[in-house]
């Protein structure tokens, strides 16, 4: 192509997976551009009009980044597109997804392991995207011998938090204390700090909430902090470029690829920080686990933190934590080798060594084992290409 490729980008920068998409897209515009973006004018300019098909034809654009939502402007247009929120569409348009059903089961693990009883579930139900993060959710939790209690609002179409309060206030007194509250994403997970600091509940002591996105301006600003499921959505943005970059080169045509945002790990923050296992010698073993969870600890180690026998406290485990020691342990284990491999720049074999193995080949076959990933592949697939 003879010109910097000129791509319409209709896409905000309100929501972290966003923000991440846009960070991906404008590294792979680094690389390999320059590259020339129409970004829709901002608020202040709305009185003198939206954009229309004119505007966009009057730029003469070579390709575009738009929510499905959007595909009626873009699409007379005849140029190569890639969607977001497709979770719905079945076209021949790429498009993104996020992992969805993954964040459901890495929240639902992360409060098993808090030693929590009782679930709940707050999402959009209208939301294709929001319903497979209950699904997954709802089954790991069953897996475990626990049911959820899922906010089912009345109005089958989405109202404002304003008339929406009222109930989510009438549904958070009706839950069992404590309970373990996932939210669909961060914003909603706000909204239900937000009704919980009125009610005087107190998170994470009755309500321990995460949510999904690990969006820092909510969950580092939010009262508590919140926790959070990652997605690596700088990595879907980076691939969505570069299919876009081949469509418009005539090196792929649209055949309703789909760039995945994979869910990556969990963020603890204040609002999950607490053990809530009624049982003291669980809570010490848990405590345990997590206070050394950089240690090569065995089995055999958590059991000596207690007064209990082997099998005594591994029958214990399964009754609160609807699992075995070593499972606990090393879920543990993983979540923090997880966030070092995704979080930091360390290379792997220094991570070995911090966390306990003298061997990378044993550290790798030990993560592998947990994740069906190598050490590797799992950064891979959280961080750029």
């Amino acid at each position: 192509m003879s010109s910097a490729p000129r791509i319409i980008l209709l896409l905000g920068a309100a929501r972290e997976f966003d923000r991440g998409l846009l960070a991906g897209i404008a590294r792979y515009a680094s690389l390999h551009g320059p590259w020339t973006f129409y970004r829709e004018p901002h608020g202040y300019f709305i009185r003198f009009g939206r954009t229309t098909i004119e505007d966009l034809r009057d730029w003469k654009p070579h390709g575009a980044v738009c929510p499905i939502r959007r595909l009626d402007l873009i699409s007379p247009l005849r140029v190569p597109i890639v969607a977001l929120d497709v979770n719905d569409y079945e076209g021949k348009i790429p498009g993104v997804v996020s992992e969805d059903l993954r964040a459901g089961q890495l929240a639902a693990e992360h409060l098993l392991g808090l030693g929590l009883e009782q679930f709940a579930f707050c999402g959009f139900p209208s939301m294709r995207w929001s319903q497979d993060r209950c699904r997954t959710f709802c089954e790991t939790v069953a897996q475990a011998g626990y049911s959820v209690r899922v906010y089912r609002p009345r109005a089958r179409r989405p109202v404002t938090w304003a008339k929406e309060e009222p109930l989510i206030r009438d549904w958070l007194v009706a839950l069992p204390k404590p309970i373990g509250l996932f939210c669909a994403n961060d914003d909603r997970s706000a909204n239900i700090l937000e009704s919980c600091r009125a009610l005087g509940y107190g998170v994470p002591e009755d309500i321990a909430v995460i949510g999904v996105d690990d969006d820092p301006y909510i969950c580092d600003l939010a009262n508590p902090p919140l926790s959070s499921v990652s997605m690596a959505a700088e990595r879907a943005g980076y691939e969505a470029a570069q299919l876009l970059h081949q469509m418009i080169s005539g090196k792929a045509e649209m055949e309703g690829q789909r760039i995945l945002a994979p869910a990556v790990g969990i963020t603890p923050r204040q609002s999950t920080d607490i053990l809530m296992v009624p049982d003291p010698d669980i809570r010490t073993a848990l405590r345990f686990i997590r206070e050394n969870v950089s240690r090569p600890i065995q089995v055999r180690d958590v059991v000596r933190a207690t007064n209990l026998s082997h099998r005594t406290l591994n029958d214990r485990f399964y009754r609160h934590c609807g699992s075995s020691i070593l499972k606990q342990l090393t879920n543990s284990r993983i979540a923090h080798i997880s966030r070092l491999l995704r979080e930091t720049e360390l290379p792997i074999g220094e991570i070995a060594r911090k966390v306990g193995f003298e061997s990378d080949h044993h550290f790798a076959r030990y993560f592998r084992r947990a994740t069906r990933m190598t050490p590797h592949e799992y950064r891979r697939k959280c961080s750029l290409p």
